[in-house]
């Protein structure tokens, strides 16, 4: 925790989009001083880095702790490899709503004004089918 490389340590941050892990990217960062690092492309978190997450699109040894979304991967996301996994889990339905809200909405705390499941069930059934 000197802020030195260290290759040996690396852990991998394992969630499903919008399962709290900025939040507590964010939180480790407090408490250690030392940057958390993303898998995640530039070009689709350039937001989160201005928001203070430096650690986007860095996989090296500088970063102890890296974000991923592993299995999914966006393309030409930089490859990583870790020796400990740390997993956060949160109820697959909230997330769910929660990333169709997102991206639906370009928001992150926005709310759609209807129901997915009762507008459109039909895409509803497609989109829980997609992420699961």
């Amino acid at each position: 925790m000197d802020g030195q490389p260290n290759p040996s340590n690396k852990v991998a941050f394992a969630s499903f989009p919008r399962s709290g892990n900025t939040f507590l990217r964010k939180y480790c960062e407090l408490l250690t001083g030392i940057q958390t690092g993303a898998d995640n492309t530039l070009h689709v978190n350039v937001m989160l880095q201005l928001q203070g997450m430096k650690g986007e699109d860095i996989v090296d040894d500088t970063c102890w702790i890296i974000k991923t979304h592993s299995p999914w991967v966006m393309p030409e996301a930089p490859k990583f490899t870790c020796n400990k996994l740390l997993v956060i889990v949160r109820n697959p339905l909230d997330v769910m709503l929660s990333w169709l809200n997102l991206l639906c909405l370009a928001n992150h705390n926005s709310k759609a004004p209807f129901d997915y499941d009762k507008e459109y069930p039909e895409w509803w059934d497609w989109w829980v089918r997609d992420c699961t």
